[in-house]
């Protein structure tokens, strides 16, 4: 197996992989319900002054971090749409920054990192 796969996968978190893909299949349409579910919005006022206006969760469970982003009108592609990104805990560059909806690491901007509802 590769980087990023096996037992050590999830060590920066405390949820093991089937624990993960779970999360992130069941990440609902109105990211809000999270905090319903146990997570902590930990969107920083310095993001929000940015323009971008992502919503950033944190699992507690498993440390898990998710970052929601709301459609933009009238752009294309995933800007218009709805869509969650989470942060793979074991990143070491912009070359496995992502999970995909596998829990496989995936690059910052790869189309597979947009994760929609």
């Amino acid at each position: 197996m590769g980087k990023g796969y096996g037992n050590g996968f999830f060590t920066n978190t405390h949820g093991n992989k089937e624990e993960i893909i779970r999360l992130i299949s069941s990440l609902p349409k109105n990211p809000d319900t999270l905090i319903n579910r146990g997570w902590v919005e930990t969107t920083h006022e310095a993001v929000k002054s940015k323009g971008i206006n992502p919503k950033i969760f944190k699992e507690k469970k498993t440390g898990l971090t998710v970052h929601f982003d709301k459609a933009r009108p009238n752009k294309p592609g995933f800007e218009g749409k709805d869509h969650y990104h989470v942060r793979n805990p074991n990143s070491t560059s912009k070359k496995d920054y992502y999970l995909d909806i596998e829990g496989n690491p995936v690059p910052y901007g790869s189309r597979k990192s947009h994760l929609t509802t």
